[in-house]
């Protein structure tokens, strides 16, 4: 009897990985992490890492949702908040809701990049086409690796790095 290997645990339990490594701040601006193809995904988690320190001066992110058909969200995944003076190996990830974006949140001290992120344990939110991306409030330095595990509801649909 073999063991199970942490990629296949990870897999049988949250579905396929992507990551975007070191996305950049937009400046001022939205830009694309990931594309949703084929149809609806369940995204079943969601999270950051700061890569680059993020400026001191207040910048602002949001995680939204880019529909191939439909109305841009920028905020439709999660709300704004203040990244500030966040340190490399920062975590970053959605606060559960009900059936409506979930705060982003920032662990306990944003100063303190050694501090738990508490993963969202409410099973996901659901994407169609299109993408999800991020928009900040303010021309700042900053990056995240993002990392997002999903499950595909429709038969062919996946989600990639944008």
């Amino acid at each position: 009897m073999s063991p199970v290997h942490a990629e296949q645990f990870r897999t049988l339990n949250f579905g396929s990985q992507v990551i975007k490594t070191t996305a950049a701040f937009p400046q001022t601006a939205t830009s694309n992490l990931f594309t949703v193809a084929g149809g609806i995904c369940l995204v079943t988690s969601f999270f950051g890492i700061v890569t680059t320190v993020v400026a001191g001066t207040d910048p602002q992110l949001t995680l939204g949702t880019a529909p191939a058909s439909g109305t841009a969200e920028v905020a439709g995944i999660a709300s704004s908040t203040a990244l500030t003076s966040a340190e490399v190996g920062t975590l970053i990830t959605v606060q559960p809701s009900s059936g409506k974006p979930g705060a982003l949140v920032v662990m306990a001290s944003a100063a303190k990049a050694g501090n738990a992120v508490y993963p969202p344990g409410s099973g996901g939110f659901l994407v169609n086409t299109g993408h999800i991306t991020q928009t900040t409030g303010a021309s700042e330095t900053g990056a995240v690796s993002w990392y997002l595990t999903y499950v595909p509801m429709d038969t062919g649909a996946y989600i990639t790095a944008a």
